[in-house]
């Protein structure tokens, strides 16, 4: 039987994408074009392209058109060792050498500085010394209420409703996290965290003296069943979790694993500390949503920044810390008479202007484009049976490499000047020796091919 006209239409395209005649990112002909090219009607030619979309093909860019992408394959389950959970210290852990921070690195899960939009933010920061409000006076601890309120339209934009009275702008998302913990744990607390999880985390959970235990991730999201039954059986003070692109695997909890977790945060009545700072770097057309958006009840506490998306100096994060917000402000009154004033009114200038959102819709695309130029390459070069979590969002890459030790590996490319995150860092566990993280921010040119070359030559020589 003869496949229908739009499907025989598709299946061209979806050939001349997989044979590399269609690179990724490539806008395709129009409908009316398609219509032309194949004497066919208006419904079938969107036929075709909604086809393509569903099989991860296409994908729809309001008011102009289909892209072409390539799906993503199914997830191999040895990126997501499955374990028993146990409760642990966190022991001290080294100092790290922040060199990382300060330059373009593989290691550092950060944009490219050139993608940094300059020119409108140093166009906001010259609005806010002119506005009426800039006095250089203390800011409210709650945060300057023009920030909130167009942090709270822009939220709203994305489908996720944000009352200004419910944010406090902090020093940046590790600064809300940290206040969030100290508001509903104190020293000693046993803490939920996902396995393998951002080593920044780990590194606060030992200073602050937190018990942790891992529950371990799975191909979509976290291990549900371990995390109630930890909460209903042990005496956790709060679970840390990132829904969208975490850090350092870059996958997702599914819109009903999100659902399920702020269920059960409610039935057991348990402070979610929601580590949400790549949520707004997609790779797709859509922003997912939070945690946040399914509490009902208030037990989530949703913190995030502007420093993955826009820039790491600007130093501004804000929380929704639920039903804990008046005990979180009364912590942020403790430690700090406010935030810099000029630059909270520079953010509000910068995101009421429409800045932010068309900045986030540009990075949005060359980070996709990024990742799809570096995933060809290390599939085509790496051994083979090295595995890679192809991720929808965020700014890294997490890589199994089977029979190579990952210490050893970042230690020899550190004398080459190349620098990656080793996964042993991201887990108590030694679950993750064979693992690496590497950055995905910085624009795929020559000096960074040439690192990953470096890595793959590396590879062949410990293997």
């Amino acid at each position: 039987m003869a496949k229908s006209k739009y499907l025989q239409i598709a299946q061209l395209l979806i050939d001349e994408i997989e044979n590399g005649q269609l690179a990724p990112h490539v806008k395709l002909p129009s409908l009316r074009t398609l219509m032309a090219l194949h004497t066919v009607s208006m419904t079938t030619a969107i036929a075709s392209y909604r086809y393509m979309e569903q099989l991860g093909y296409a994908v729809a860019e309001e008011k102009k058109g289909f892209y072409t992408q390539k799906p993503y394959p199914a997830t191999n389950m040895a990126l997501f060792p499955q374990f028993n959970s146990a409760i642990v210290k966190v022991a001290p852990r080294p100092a790290k050498n922040n060199i990382d921070i300060a330059t373009d690195s593989l290691a550092t899960a950060k944009l490219d500085t050139r993608l940094i939009d300059i020119s409108f933010l140093k166009q906001s920061i010259n609005a806010a010394m002119k506005s009426a409000d800039f006095n250089l006076n203390y800011e409210a601890a709650q945060g300057n209420v023009q920030l909130r309120h167009q942090l709270s339209n822009h939220f709203s934009q994305q489908g996720f409703t944000s009352h200004q009275g419910e944010l406090v702008i902090t020093n940046g998302c590790l600064d809300a996290v940290v206040i969030a913990l100290e508001t509903v744990s104190k020293p000693g607390d046993v803490i939920a965290i996902s396995s393998p999880c951002y080593s920044g985390l780990l590194d606060i959970l030992s200073l602050l003296d937190r018990a942790i235990i891992e529950i371990p991730s799975t191909e979509h999201g976290i291990d549900l069943d371990q995390l109630s039954n930890i909460a209903r059986t042990n005496n956790i003070a709060a679970c840390i979790l990132t829904a969208n692109y975490q850090n350092p695997t870059g996958h997702s909890l599914s819109n009903e694993q999100k659902k399920l977790v702020a269920e059960l945060a409610s039935k057991y009545e348990l402070p979610i500390i929601e580590d949400d700072i790549f949520r707004e770097l997609a790779h797709q057309k859509t922003i997912p949503l939070p945690i946040k958006y399914y509490d009902k009840a208030g037990w989530v506490l949703w913190c995030s920044s502007f420093s993955k998306t826009l820039a790491p100096g600007l130093r501004l994060g804000w929380c929704k810390p639920g039903r804990f917000l008046a005990k979180y402000l009364n912590r942020r009154k403790i430690q700090t008479l406010g935030i810099n004033q000029p630059m909270q009114l520079a953010l509000a200038d910068y995101v009421g202007k429409g800045h932010y959102a068309r900045h986030l819709k540009k990075v949005n695309k060359a980070l996709s484009l990024h990742c799809t130029t570096y995933l060809d390459y290390l599939q085509k070069h790496l051994p083979s049976n090295s595995q890679i979590y192809f991720p929808k969002g965020g700014l890294v890459l997490w890589i199994n490499i089977p029979n190579v030790d990952a210490e050893k590996l970042a230690l020899y490319l550190s004398n080459q000047g190349v620098s990656i995150q080793q996964g042993n860092t991201f887990s108590t566990t030694t679950l993750y020796q064979n693992c690496i993280r590497i950055n995905i921010g910085l624009i795929p040119e020559k000096s960074l091919m040439s690192q990953l070359k470096a890595i793959v030559l590396a590879i062949d020589e410990l293997e």
